[in-house]
């Protein structure tokens, strides 16, 4: 079953991606900064998608079998290599389990 909102995952990746342009005029607000350095948008985006209706606290074991129960895209093997990484622990959120996999630098 594909998705129903497949455009919404990036399909490219880097600053000149339509999701690094998005972040690079929010980062252009006056106010706060919080720098932020993301390996890879499609990658983290798609993880994103993938989690969003995970109950969390989750650990590694519950993010794997999870996520391989889900339909997913050309980015597979990345995502896959990147959660195999995890340490075997409680995560609390899908910004917990990005930047843990080394994929989000905060």
């Amino acid at each position: 079953m594909e998705p129903e909102n497949r455009d919404q995952i990036p399909t490219n990746e880097g600053p000149e991606s339509q999701t690094g342009k998005m972040i690079n005029e929010q980062n252009a607000t006056e106010g706060q900064r919080k720098e932020v350095n993301v390996e890879n948008y499609a990658v983290v985006s798609e993880i994103g998608q993938l989690l969003k209706d995970l109950d969390f606290p989750a650990d590694k074991n519950k993010i794997l079998t999870f996520v391989q129960s889900q339909q997913l895209s050309q980015n597979k093997e990345k995502i896959l290599d990147a959660l195999n990484n995890l340490q075997a622990k409680s995560y609390t959120s899908v910004s917990d389990v990005t930047t843990s996999a080394g994929l989000v630098h905060q």
